[in-house]
């Protein structure tokens, strides 16, 4: 058989070597002519002449890259040509293997949504991880500073954010998580805004028998998750009142919110009180929705005797 090799020549043409002593070798054929270069053939648009001039039989053709037995050149420039075209057909085929552009771009797409996907999921997961550190920090404050004032008449002394004397206290004391505090001895939640520990009052404006821990800058969602959250629904548990974006610990029992409460709400403010005849606790979802306002501007006051 023949064996034809590919070499270097420019794109318009294909060169071809003919490792054969004939010619015709396959089929016994002798050249008619005294070509002694068949060592290289080149086949090429502008060299297809060859096989269709019929004058061309009895001459024997030769160049630098060319030497063809033109007596036969009819049969050999076929089979050289078809042999050329099963190579061409081969390296089509290797050469489109790989995947397509319209496959990579699928993929591409597919990769894009998951990512964004994925994206989404963490950022959701993170928040709520947010809102249940933040609610777990209050009851660990919550234990602390009872705890602190467990043989005291009031809560006189707190007043983080506002009274130095007070942050030193509660930082002796370890009333609140290390991870809680700033390096300017501000105290701040999961979600970056700035937390504040002050005494209240129980029944009376003044009495100091109470505290309480105001959330500032809360992002929508933790607002409507932390006010429904179940403080402590009875009475018994010592929670006074949850008030959202209306009035903080200090102030609560002079808008009459103490022990006993029964709580009010509007499209822009709520307070909900344990077995509150208005509002209770926990605190409806649709007055939460209702208090919880866009952006992270929101804040929360728990207070608790």
């Amino acid at each position: 058989m023949l064996n034809l090799t590919k070499q270097s020549l420019p794109a318009d043409s294909e060169v071809l070597n003919l490792n054969s002593t004939s010619v015709f070798a396959d089929n016994k054929k002798s050249h008619p002519c005294e070509c002694e270069d068949l060592g290289r053939i080149i086949l090429s648009s502008r060299d297809s002449r060859i096989a269709s001039n019929p004058r061309m039989t009895s001459l024997c053709l030769q160049s630098d890259l060319l030497s063809i037995c033109a007596a036969d050149a009819p049969q050999f420039s076929s089979a050289v040509y078809n042999r050329g075209t099963q190579a061409r057909k081969l390296q089509a085929g290797a050469a489109q293997s790989g995947r397509s552009m319209i496959e990579m771009l699928g993929v591409l797409a597919i990769i894009g949504v998951l990512s964004v996907g994925g994206i989404a999921g963490y950022s959701k997961a993170m928040t709520q991880y947010k809102i249940n550190k933040t609610a777990d920090q209050v009851t660990q404050i919550v234990g602390s500073v009872r705890t602190l004032y467990t043989s005291q008449k009031n809560y006189n002394g707190l007043g983080s954010g506002f009274d130095t004397d007070g942050d030193v206290l509660l930082r002796k004391a370890h009333a609140i998580p290390d991870e809680m505090w700033n390096t300017d001895n501000t105290i701040e939640h999961p979600f970056g805004g700035r937390v504040i520990v002050n005494t209240g009052d129980k029944k009376s404006s003044g009495d100091g028998k109470a505290f309480g821990i105001d959330l500032h800058n809360l992002p929508e969602e933790a607002c409507m998750a932390l006010a429904t959250y179940d403080w402590g629904s009875g009475s018994s548990s010592g929670l006074i009142a949850v008030a959202v974006n209306t009035v903080s610990v200090a102030h609560m029992s002079r808008d009459g919110y103490s022990v006993g409460c029964s709580g009010s709400s509007a499209d822009s403010y709520a307070v909900a009180c344990p077995n509150g005849s208005s509002v209770t606790i926990p605190m409806p979802v649709n007055i939460a929705a209702n208090a919880c306002q866009e952006g992270d501007g929101n804040w929360i006051s728990l207070a608790f005797y």
